[in-house]
Formats: C-alpha cells, structure tokens, sequence
C-alpha cells in the first residue's frame, strides 16, 4: 500500500488540510455511481459527507425494480420463433442499461455484483432468465451478502451457466461449488480443498426440475444425493441449505476478508490496505453478513476520501461514458442509448457478457492500444454530436464554472474547465498552454488581447468542442 494514503475508518471529518470540496464531492459520486453535475456539486458542499453517503445509500436501496415485463410467464414453446425470443433478450438488456442510467448509484452497485456473481447470457439465452437474474441483483445489491450467494445459486442464470442443473446424484457436476467457493465467497485457494469441492458438488444436487424451457428450475429428489458428505471436516447428509449454513459459519474469517477486499480494491484503491480491509471485515461480520453497514463505514471513512485515493483507478466504459454525460449535465438521448450500448461493448463492458467467470479484470485491463484509441474516438463522436444538437449545454457549463457570463479571459474558462473534468488538477504547465491554443481555435488574437471575446459567443460551443477532445484524450482523464 503506498506510504502516502492515510487516514482509517472513523468518520470523515473535513478540516483545513482535508476540506469538503468539490474534489472529494466528486470523488464520493464518481466511486459510488457516475459522477455528478456541477449545480449538485455546489449544494451537495452544504452537507455533511456523512449525510450525503446516507442520502446515496437510501435513494438506490429504495429506487424502483424494473416493470415487470408482458412475457415474464412465457416459455420457449409460447414463442413463434427463435426471433421472437432473440427481440425479448435484446429488449431486456437494452432495460438493464436504462435502468443503469436512470438510477446510476444502483446501476454501479449491480455492475459490481454482476461482476462478481457473474453469469453469461449466451449459456443460457432467455428474457426471462435474464430478468430473473437482474432483479436479484437489484433486490440483494444492498441486501444481506449471506441470502444474496444462497438464491443466486438457485437463479436459472447460474444453474445454466456453472452446470448446476446438470448437477445429478448420477453424474456430479464440480463446477459451480468450485466457483462457489473460489470466485463468490472464499477466493482462490483460501480455506477449502479438493475434497471439499466434490463434497460440496453432491449438497448441491436436485435442482434439476423443469418443465418447458424458460419455466422455473426447481428442486426435485430424484436427482439429489442423499448420501452423507464431509465438508470442512464435518459429515452428514447435508443438502444445499446446509452447506451454506457450514459454509458461512465454519468460514466466516475468509468470507469477510475476501468479500471486504473485493469492495476495497474496486470501489477505493486496487493495492489492498489490510488494515482498513480488517476493519470492514469486521463490520460485515458484527452486522451478520448485512452489506449497507460496510458500505457506510467505508464510503464515510477518512480513508476513502484521502486524496491520494482519488483519480487512481481507470474508468470502465460505463464509468467514462456516464462520468462524461454527469459533467456535461446531459440528459441521455434515445441516439446516446444506442451508441452507449454499442460503445461500451466494443470497450469490453458488454452488460451480461463478462469475459469469462471470473469477471472483467477491470482497472488498468480496461485500456490497450486497441481500446485507448477508441476511448477518444468515440468521445469525440459524442462531442460533435453535443455540439451539433445541444451547443446551449456546452455554453451553459462555461457559465456555471467561471460564474459570469461575460468572462473573457480563455486562460480562466481554459483552466476552469479542465479541473472540472479532471477534479485534480494537472502538475503540467504545458497541458494547459497547449489546451489555451486549442481552445482558441480560429478566432483571431485581437479579439482576446482587446477583450472583445467572452463566453456569450456563438463561437463558445465549438471552442469547448475542440477543447474537451482534448481533455478526453489526456491519461488523467482515463482515471476515476
């Protein structure tokens, strides 16, 4: 852990040294959902971080669950073709990633949680499998960790994806109880052997009934094995009830600490701190597996908002794109759905396709020179589209950052608008002496030099056009 991150898990409290800025504003909102605008940057400061984190936590737990769609009771036979089917996948996921945008701090929790209780639609490709599957990480995002892994392994997602539905006493299937304790609750070699595995496989048989394809799967006795197993040093007969109850109980240390880490290294910084990891761990434990507790130890802690941890972790595509729009203070168009969906799948954050089970490695496996350059191209797209179709947002923005709308010095607006969009700042002199050029653009240096030139110009949007093509272009715009 870097030497030069402080401060531990008590409350936050701001001070002359560490003040309740908009710097640490927008770091709360761009690690705990998408960033946020600059008027809620403002009021936000007239509140206590604590309160805020509450105010957060208590809007996405109550947020609403998505319309029940028409087709939930449909199976494959009700169908009339593949099509049909393939229309209803679509319009699922298209709802998943509006549901994403309309209540964002939800939307970042449920990626996380997709992410680690990953499944793939392709191994089991049904609307109603999918819709299954994200309103249990609508409803458990927040929930308790403990009822969260006992139903998701009764999800038909993660029975047809890690194999549990072919799980039999007849022909044992391994794969879910490795992953069960290898990606979901233990971590890689920590706490379980082998034998435990094959143990655990057999307490997990019988859920293997189903009528038509994309009926329920539900438990039936034919295919569990009765048979006494020993897992964790203990033996009975146990079923797939029981094995979580030794699981959470005879692993409780690991669980904490691995789950703890996990939260630690996505939402806050990706070098472990033990000590802070500890202290979460705890909590989870203290609060029996409850997962709002941690999260409001962590995201009010003095911890969370050192600045060293701030601007250290790589946007994903969702975060970059969302981050963007949240700065701009625009409201997503049916257009931007579309590029949104398209842009973050060919960035590698496809909703619903993770790269393989264990997740999308995330931070720094976010950008390669093939994904890097589409990055800037496809902001860049979005940035003439601004321009074209919402120019008054582009001049809107300069107005509330400088808080005049007569400004006319560009070095100003120029600095201005580069620490909006990077909170902290940049060390390198020549960035802003190179984004004052280009911010310049055409318009002759009379008219600067005079004072004729301001932000009320009909020039401005295309200046900040140019302009924020090449702040997204810069390292420290990739970061979060």
């Amino acid at each position: 852990m870097p030497t030069c991150v402080k401060g531990d898990l008590s409350i936050y409290q701001p001070s002359a040294s560490k003040p309740w800025n908009a710097l640490r504003v927008k770091h709360l909102y761009k690690r705990m959902g998408f960033g946020t605008n600059a008027n809620v940057t403002k009021v936000v400061q007239t509140l206590t971080p604590s309160a805020i984190v509450d105010q957060i936590l208590t809007e996405a737990m109550n947020a609403p669950l998505l319309e029940v769609p028409s087709w939930i009771n449909l199976t494959e036979k009700d169908y009339e073709s593949p099509e049909a089917i393939d229309i209803n996948v679509r319009s699922m996921l298209r709802n998943w990633m509006k549901d994403i945008l309309q209540q964002e701090v939800r939307g970042k929790f449920i990626l996380f949680w997709h992410n680690h209780f990953v499944t793939r639609v392709e191994s089991y490709y049904f609307p109603t499998y999918i819709y299954e599957y994200h309103k249990l990480l609508q409803t458990m995002s927040f929930g308790n960790f403990r009822e969260f892994t006992y139903e998701m392994g009764k999800t038909p997602a993660m029975l047809f994806f890690l194999n549990g539905f072919q799980n039999t006493q007849f022909e044992p299937n391994e794969n879910y109880a490795r992953e069960l304790f290898e990606l979901f609750t233990l971590g890689q070699d920590n706490g379980y052997t082998q034998t435990d595995i094959v143990e655990a496989s057999r307490a997990l048989t019988g859920w293997n009934n189903m009528g038509d394809y994309g009926s329920p799967i539900t438990f039936q006795e034919w295919g569990y094995d009765q048979g006494n197993k020993t897992i964790f040093g203990k033996t009975g007969s146990w079923d797939y009830d029981e094995l979580h109850d030794i699981l959470f109980e005879e692993r409780r240390e690991q669980i904490a600490q691995f789950i703890c880490q996990k939260l630690y290294t996505h939402f806050v910084n990706p070098t472990p701190d033990k000590e802070i990891i500890n202290g979460l761990a705890q909590t989870f434990l203290a609060n029996n597996w409850e997962l709002v507790p941690v999260y409001q130890q962590l995201f009010k802690s003095e911890h969370f908002f050192d600045e060293a941890n701030i601007n250290i972790l790589v946007k994903s595509p969702y975060a970059l794109y969302l981050n963007y729009l949240n700065d701009l203070d625009l409201s997503v168009t049916e257009k931007m759905e579309e590029g949104l969906m398209y842009f973050t799948g060919i960035l590698g954050q496809e909703l619903g396709t993770p790269i393989d089970v264990a997740g999308w490695q995330g931070n720094r496996a976010w950008i390669d020179t093939a994904r890097i350059t589409g990055r800037w191209r496809t902001l860049s797209w979005w940035s003439y589209d601004i321009n074209n179709n919402s120019p008054e947002k582009l001049s809107q923005l300069v107005f509330q950052l400088t808080d005049n709308e007569f400004e006319n010095d560009p070095a100003l607006v120029v600095q201005k608008v580069i620490d909006h969009f990077i909170p902290r700042g940049i060390h390198t002199p020549e960035i802003y002496e190179r984004a004052l050029v280009i911010f310049k653009a055409d318009v002759p240096q009379n008219y600067f030099d005079d004072g004729s030139w301001n932000i009320s110009w009909d020039w401005v949007p295309w200046q900040m056009t140019l302009l924020l093509m090449y702040i997204n272009r810069l390292p420290e715009y990739q970061l979060n």
